[in-house]
């Protein structure tokens, strides 16, 4: 234990910062996984209590909402029920327990009999000060009708403004900010995001805090605007109306003329210093004509649109975008909710999978931690085996109550939709981009680009879609199930799956057209026709291109996978023409493996021999790299059947390359030099210069490793010549990375370190790190032949770091290279 006054400043900083960060015992006990009982001791045991925000029971407007505060706090010290009556006079565990379900709430006695309900808040075990035992005394006078303070004039008038949240949980960032734009004196501050992030919950929560309190002396309004509920918006002349009447005016001598309505409203509001929370807004002329011209005022709206248009009519506009909890809060959240009986043998992963399930959106784990306890039981049904058959499209407490279901809360968002953008949320929905361009949004929608960019820009405004820095788009995860659930209610399955092709056309069409201009020297390959509505992408250089393959990586492998669980077996293998060698130059490997198997069984399943063919070459690729030699071989035995069965001389010739480099692999540099030279005589009699640059490349490569390094230079020079006419970059840099071996091996040791640096400065540009480790492993020998010891160490530190990086074999060879004596 530390010493006391050690545990006195340790002490002494948990309260400061607790008051700072305006977090309570039981946020600091759910961070460091311990009791809120404990903390509360620890600030006692030095003088110090946690700081009490007025207000803090306000949330417990219900017996049972007070029963349960009191069941997690019994909690939290960790005793029993019987144990805490039997430390407790005058109390019985059948008391506690009736309390616990909000039953047989007691009155203040009325004589010298004893007051049961403030001895079991006494107890030393539930850690309560004296301010929040007189904070619950007045909840059990308020609840029991006995108030003191039913009529005070001076208490905080914010009679409409909903009860916290007892489950709220973290938002510390976003609670700060909203204090920061109170320091900065915003008159309007925005908070928006999807439905269910818990807009609403974090606007109730701050309207609450002793800050806002403190500032907005004369209370809050709060009005629900329903923008996005079932029924319409309420309308400004209504909903001004309303606030009125909560301001105390008589609606008998309300004005007829809604011009003097508005003039009255701003009157009154001149004199006072009033929170206004307007809730659920949807769009700037419902928000516009309530918004306080008094400069002593604050207007907090909350809304899923982004509502741009107030950025230009109110210059002291603060925005707040909401996202979903940190993982963290999320899974805090969920232990809160369910409790510590159902989550104390339970792995903080399966909590954090059933968090990720629901988004980290508050609305769905509150959801889902109701249906988990009141339909299932952690005996019966383990949370792992919630999460994996969890629904979300059907998640609800209950079939009477659609505000505390998910579907219907997001149905609202998507009814208020135009009609284009309706169909296009449920359409792009049907995909698993993780991101896209508008230009594939609107080969989706088969739309003209400038009419994709105004529906994208609609979903975005509606918060329906999130976009980055770079005009990229993306759903979040629990959107996307809900507009493909709309798209399967609302779009005919002719449409759906046209849909679905149209977005796999344009990735498959992009990717070729990329692939083309970024790696000229590879043998072209002819695409299916485009659907009605695809508008392909084209490239006028390599960098164009590079960038959008960088871009559409991820899109490309997500539509290989969708395209083979949707039955377009026939296109998988272009998409794995498209990213297979991408993977592998960034030593994505078992990314690669797995796409090469997902284009095997899908042109299996097509039956077209071609595909077959080259999805036999895609999975035989790896497994050379790897030193599966003889699965290598058994793959390209059955291509080269294939191949020759179809007279198709550019497959034959791609095998006889891929053989040599089995024949490499096993030492046999004679006959993989025999193979590149069956592969050049087929390339040059087809007239294909980018295979005969390759083996060229090749010939050179096995020459110098037969010891003929002075007939291995001419090839060589005549590949380089060929890729350069062409604009493949990397199959310059290959030949480069050759002849620096073909000089190393001739003794020119400075023209061989010139060959590999320039080899090595363009395998940097292209992004392909196992290049660049091998090259920088050999320069390495370079130096060391040399006799340059500490430039050999340098070169070979840099590449086993890389290599390690990939989880290559080759990087226990360059480690006994840095490890031999010298």
């Amino acid at each position: 234990m530390p010493p006391a006054d050690t545990a006195a400043r340790l002490a002494a900083w948990l309260a400061a910062h607790m008051e700072h960060h305006r977090l309570s015992a039981e946020e600091v006990a759910r961070e460091l996984r311990v009791g809120a009982g404990q903390v509360r001791a620890w600030l006692a045991a030095a003088g110090h209590r946690p700081p009490a925000a007025a207000g803090e029971f306000d949330h417990l407007d219900t017996p049972v909402k007070l029963g349960a505060w009191l069941r997690a706090r019994i909690a939290d010290s960790g005793l029993t029920v019987r144990e805490l009556s039997a430390s407790t006079e005058h109390v019985s565990m059948s008391t506690v327990y009736n309390w616990l379900k909000g039953e047989h709430l007691p009155a203040p006695p009325a004589a010298d009999e004893p007051d049961r309900f403030d001895l079991l808040l006494s107890n030393p075990a539930l850690g309560l000060g004296i301010h929040q035992r007189v904070q619950l005394d007045e909840v059990r006078r308020r609840l029991t009708g006995t108030s003191l303070h039913v009529d005070d004039p001076a208490a905080w008038d914010a009679r409409a403004l909903p009860a916290a949240n007892r489950s709220f949980t973290g938002r510390r960032a976003a609670l700060r900010r909203l204090d920061r734009a109170l320091a900065d004196r915003a008159a309007l501050v925005l908070v928006t995001g999807i439905g269910g992030v818990g807009k609403t919950g974090l606007a109730v929560q701050w309207a609450r805090s002793a800050l806002a309190r403190a500032t907005y002396t004369d209370g809050c309004l709060y009005l629900d605007l329903h923008g996005y509920s079932a029924g319409p918006p309420v309308d400004a002349d209504t909903a001004r109306l309303r606030l009125l009447y909560q301001l105390g005016v008589d609606p008998r001598r309300l004005p007829s003329d809604t011009e003097a309505q508005a003039a009255l409203y701003q009157r009154i509001l001149a004199d006072r210093r009033v929170l206004l929370v307007l809730d659920n807004a949807h769009g700037e002329p419902q928000v516009r004509p309530l918004l306080p011209a008094a400069p002593g005022c604050l207007a907090l709206v909350t809304s899923r649109g982004r509502l741009t248009g107030l950025d230009v009519t109110s210059p002291g506009l603060a925005r707040l975008d909401l996202d979903a909890l940190a993982d963290t809060e999320a899974t805090a959240l969920l232990r809160d909710l369910l409790g510590r009986l159902a989550t104390k043998d339970v792995p903080d992963a399966d909590v954090q999978a059933l968090a990720d399930r629901c988004g980290r959106l508050p609305l769905a784990i509150q959801i889902a931690a109701a249906d988990y306890l009141t339909h299932h039981h952690p005996r019966r049904t383990s949370l792992a085996d919630y999460t994996a058959d969890l629904a979300l499209g059907a998640l609800a407490t209950g079939p009477d109550d659609p505000a505390t279901a998910v579907t219907p809360t997001l149905d609202h968002s998507h009814r208020r939709l135009s009609p284009g953008a309706q169909r296009a949320y449920r359409l792009l929905g049907l995909h698993r981009a993780p991101d896209f361009a508008p230009a594939w949004a609107a080969s989706v929608v088969a739309e003209p680009i400038e009419r994709a960019r105004a529906l994208l820009s609609e979903l975005a405004q509606a918060n329906l879609l999130a976009v980055d820095d770079r005009g990229r788009y993306a759903f979040h995860d629990l959107l996307r199930e809900h507009a493909a659930a709309l798209a399967d209610r609302h779009e005919t399955a002719e449409d759906r799956r046209a849909a679905v092709g149209r977005g796999l056309d344009h990735w498959r069409a992009g990717g070729i057209a990329a692939t083309m201009a970024a790696e000229p020297g590879r043998d072209p390959i002819v695409a299916r026709p485009l659907a009605p509505g695809v508008t392909p992408e084209v490239f006028d250089d390599y960098d164009a291109a590079a960038r959008w393959i960088d871009d559409e990586l991820e899109g490309l492998l997500a539509g290989a996978a969708h395209a083979a669980e949707a039955g377009f077996d026939a296109d998988v293998w272009q998409f794995a023409w498209t990213a297979a060698n991408v993977l592998g130059d960034r030593g994505q490997w078992s990314r690669q493996i797995e796409l090469a198997r997902l284009s095997l069984e899908a042109s299996q399943r097509a039956g077209d021999t071609e595909a077959i063919a080259r999805s036999h070459r895609f999975v035989a690729h790896p497994a050379i790299r790897d030193g599966r030699v003889d699965e290598a071989r058994t793959h390209l035995r059955s291509a080269l059947d294939l191949h020759r069965a179809d007279a198709d001389a550019a497959g034959q010739a791609a095998v006889l390359h891929s053989l040599a480099a089995i024949e490499e692999h096993v030492g046999d540099y004679a006959a993989a030099l025999a193979c590149a030279e069956t592969a050049l005589a087929i390339d040059r009699d087809r007239g294909f210069l980018g295979g005969q640059g390759r083996a060229l490349n090749e010939i050179g490569w096995h020459l110098a490793h037969l010891g003929r390094a002075a007939e291995a230079v001419e090839p060589c020079l005549q590949a380089l010549a060929v890729f350069e006419k062409l604009g493949d970059r990397g199959g310059a840099a290959l030949t480069l990375d050759t002849l620096g071996y073909i000089r190393h091996a001739g003794g020119e040791h400075d023209a061989a370190i010139a060959e590999y640096r320039r080899a090595n400065a363009e395998f940097r540009a292209l992004g392909r790190p196992f290049e660049t480790a091998g090259t920088l492993d050999r320069i390495g020998d370079v130096h060391a032949d040399a006799g340059d010891r500490a430039a050999a160490r340098a070169a070979w530190s840099e590449s086993l770091a890389l290599f390690e990086e990939l989880g290559h074999a080759v990087a226990d060879e360059v480690r006994a290279k840095l490890e031999a004596p010298e």
